[in-house]
C-alpha cells in the first residue's frame, strides 16, 4: 500500500465526481475550478514520515483542505501559472476550510482521513469523502456571494477546521482583506477606512504604502 494508490482512487471517485460540479483542472492531489470572480481549490494533504509517526497515521492518510481563491483581492504574492491560469494552493487562499472526517477514528484531529497500513479502510475514506463532495460544494457557494464575505470579515471569528485564513478581528490582513471587499462591493467609505488602517500597520509597504497606492492594485 502506499501513496499511488491512494491518488489512483482519488481520480477515479473524487476527481470524477469533482468535474460534474464543474472542477476541470486537475493534479494528482488537487482541482481547481474557475469563475469570473474566485478561483476554489480542493486539495489532499499529506504527511511526511514525521509528521504521520507524531499524529500516529500512515503517510498515506489524508486531510481534505478547501480554498477560495477571491479574484477581486490582489494577492500578496501572485500563485503559480499553469497553461495561463492561476493554480493557487489551498495555503494560499484567504479563506480556507477542511472536510470532516466521515469514518470512525480515535485521532483528536477529525479532518484527518486515517488510512489503514494495509489500505483495508482506503474505499470507505475515499467514498466518505464522496459523500462530503455537497458540503464542500455550499462552502463554496457561501463565498461565492460577496456581501457574505464582507459579512465574514466584519463579524466573524475565525473558527477551524470549518473556517478560517483571514485573520482575527482586528488585524492588519483582517483590514486589506475587508478594504478590498468592499472596494469590490462599490463602498468606498468601508474600503478607505479599512485600507487605512493596513497602510498604518507597515505590513504591506512591499505592496503600498498609501490607499491610494492600494487601490491601484485593484485596477
Amino acid at each position: 500500500m502506499d501513496s499511488k494508490v491512494v491518488n489512483r482512487e482519488i481520480k477515479k471517485f473524487i476527481w470524477s465526481a469533482l468535474k460534474s460540479a464543474g472542477f476541470e483542472l486537475f493534479t494528482s492531489r488537487a482541482a481547481w475550478r474557475y469563475g469570473d470572480e474566485k478561483i476554489d481549490v480542493v486539495e489532499f494533504q499529506s504527511f511526511n514520515k514525521y509528521n504521520a509517526d507524531v499524529l500516529g497515521v500512515t503517510t498515506f492518510s489524508f486531510a481534505v483542505r478547501l480554498g477560495s481563491f477571491p479574484l477581486y483581492i490582489p494577492p500578496q504574492w501572485p500563485p503559480k501559472l499553469k497553461d495561463g491560469r492561476q493554480i493557487p494552493s489551498e495555503a494560499e487562499c484567504f479563506f480556507r476550510g477542511s472536510l470532516e472526517c466521515s469514518i470512525e477514528s480515535n485521532l483528536s484531529d477529525k479532518s484527518i482521513w486515517p488510512v489503514a497500513p494495509d489500505g483495508r479502510n482506503l474505499a470507505w475514506c475515499v467514498q466518505g469523502v464522496v459523500s462530503k463532495i455537497p458540503e464542500a460544494l455550499e462552502w463554496f457557494d457561501r463565498l461565492a456571494r460577496k456581501d457574505e464575505v464582507l459579512c465574514i470579515l466584519k463579524h466573524q471569528d475565525a473558527s477551524m477546521p470549518r473556517l478560517w485564513g483571514f485573520g482575527r478581528n482586528p488585524s492588519p490582513i483582517r483590514s486589506y482583506l475587508t478594504g478590498y471587499v468592499a472596494l469590490s462591493l462599490g463602498d468606498k467609505n468601508l474600503a478607505g477606512e479599512q485600507l487605512q488602517e493596513a497602510v498604518n500597520s507597515k505590513c504591506f509597504v512591499n505592496l503600498f504604502t498609501s490607499v491610494e497606492g492600494a487601490i491601484q492594485r485593484a485596477i
